[in-house]
């Protein structure tokens, strides 16, 4: 049954969903965006935050990140016959403040990091997973 499920998806929603995480990062991170709060809060200057140095890897998996939530979320919208813009954003409003902004509040809690970061972070899981249920269930 999974594998029907997975050869089931509409993997060009998944693979736009998928870039559309990746270029929310880039925008979201952007010094001129949230990056300067986000670098200020990890304690980093411009240049510390600008140099991607030994980060090719880092690159790569936020690239398999956001494609494994993307198939992840088109099997959930799929499995519950979701359909539309709607539904797909709200499954992934639900999923990031269940998952991902709690998780991440209680982990950066714990490791007494800047409650800014905490925002930041969490507010970007939550519009990239919003905008990839969007995109994959305007396109289920």
């Amino acid at each position: 049954m999974l594998m029907e499920e997975l050869q089931s998806l509409n993997y060009l929603a998944v693979a736009i969903a998928t870039i559309s995480s990746y270029v929310l990062g880039f925008v979201w991170y952007h010094w001129s965006v949230l990056g300067e709060s986000w670098a200020q809060a990890l304690g980093l200057t411009k240049e510390e935050a600008d140099n991607t140095a030994g980060l090719g890897g880092t690159f790569v998996i936020s690239f398999v990140s956001g494609f494994v939530k993307a198939v992840l979320m088109a099997s959930l919208i799929s499995v519950l016959n979701l359909t539309g813009v709607l539904s797909g954003a709200l499954m992934g409003l639900v999923i990031a403040v269940g998952f991902t902004a709690t998780s991440l509040g209680y982990y950066n809690g714990f490791a007494r990091t800047s409650s800014r970061l905490t925002w930041i972070n969490s507010a970007h899981s939550i519009i990239e997973l919003t905008l990839m249920g969007a995109i994959i269930g305007l396109l289920a």
